[in-house]
């Protein structure tokens, strides 16, 4: 398929501590921007945990649902919006997860392992692993929450490779054909994810410059496995919809050959 990026299911709010702007505005520059399905999927807020500056309070829930539903009416005939949440998979929330799809509050769920769970606490983030144990923790955690199928698709996958300063060796090379086999397994698509070039660039990450994701010899893994592709602007700010660098994406789509698709069955 063409890599034209028409479509943006990886959209914040304000809610979640480090984005900015109204909702409306996400909508209205989508739009500008040739946008034909939006979907908003913030940092899901988890009854019982706060985590200021990274996810909204389960208190906000109904605002978040209620000013989405809002957006969907009034802008019916200019744009199809979808509600959703980006959540992490962790067992102590599985009720949780399935009761927002069952009684449709939300249309659709993403997954981004971000954080450990340890005892009723988010604690480490897997964007900052250096040591092979934490990048095969995050495989496995990662594959657990696509065996669900809760899940649409898998939101940055390479996050892992964020910080680890050791290149594509033997550590992180298992842990990327362990998700490309369990995306080919479950049919499930992988995100390459331009978050991190709007907010870090290219930087030295052990003995290479490059950018923090996406991590090309993950997606060259993903290519050799025939994975299917979507791309994912994250944007954190409406005018990340109107941002040049999304180039950068279809650039890479279309150099390494990628399985991109362009919608999701939801």
């Amino acid at each position: 398929m063409s890599a034209t990026i028409d479509y943006c299911y990886h959209t914040h709010t304000y809610r979640c501590g480090h984005a900015v702007g109204r909702d409306e505005d996400y909508v209205i520059n989508a739009i500008k921007s040739g946008i034909k399905v939006l979907g908003f999927s913030d940092h899901i807020f988890y009854p019982g945990i706060k985590q200021y500056g990274s996810r909204g309070n389960y208190e906000e829930l109904e605002g978040y649902v209620n000013s989405i539903s809002d957006l969907k009416d009034q802008y019916a005939d200019k744009i199809l919006i979808h509600l959703g949440f980006e959540a992490e998979y962790y067992r102590d929330f599985d009720y949780y997860y399935k009761e927002l799809l069952r009684t449709g509050i939300v249309d659709y769920l993403i997954l981004a392992q971000h954080y450990r769970y340890e005892h009723g606490r988010l604690t480490h983030y897997y964007g900052h692993s250096r040591t092979q144990e934490d990048i095969r923790e995050y495989g496995r955690e990662l594959i657990k929450g696509m065996e669900t199928k809760l899940f649409k698709y898998v939101a940055h996958p390479d996050l892992f490779m964020a910080s680890y300063p050791y290149g594509f060796d033997e550590a992180a090379k298992e842990v990327s054909e362990a998700i490309c086999q369990a995306a080919i397994r479950l049919d499930m698509p992988l995100e390459l994810n331009m978050g991190a070039i709007r907010f870090a660039g290219q930087r030295l990450i052990g003995n290479e410059y490059r950018y923090m994701y996406p991590y090309i010899p993950f997606w060259e893994t993903a290519k050799r496995y025939g994975v299917k592709v979507i791309v994912g602007i994250d944007a954190h700010d409406p005018r990340d919809f109107l941002d040049s660098r999304i180039a950068i994406m279809t650039d890479l789509v279309e150099k390494l050959d990628l399985k991109h698709i362009n919608r999701l069955d939801i």
